[in-house]
């Protein structure tokens, strides 16, 4: 599965979140808007994609509509 913005991605520490659009591109680097808020960067081989089917729940404050 390819990470593109709007990809739900699982972290390393656990959490949930959502790649967003960078406002630059960085090889090997993707921008995931994380529970808090926050905009961090992770790297492409961090995050595991979240498949389309999964529970609502895992989106709740990620800012993402139902």
């Amino acid at each position: 599965m390819t990470i593109i913005p709007g990809t739900l991605v699982r972290l390393p520490n656990g959490s949930n979140g959502i790649v967003v659009p960078p406002p630059w591109w960085t090889p090997g680097r993707v921008l995931v808007k994380v529970r808090t808020g926050r905009r961090r960067w992770f790297k492409v081989d961090e995050c595991t994609p979240i498949p389309s089917g999964a529970p609502t729940s895992c989106m709740n404050g990620l800012g993402v509509r139902l």
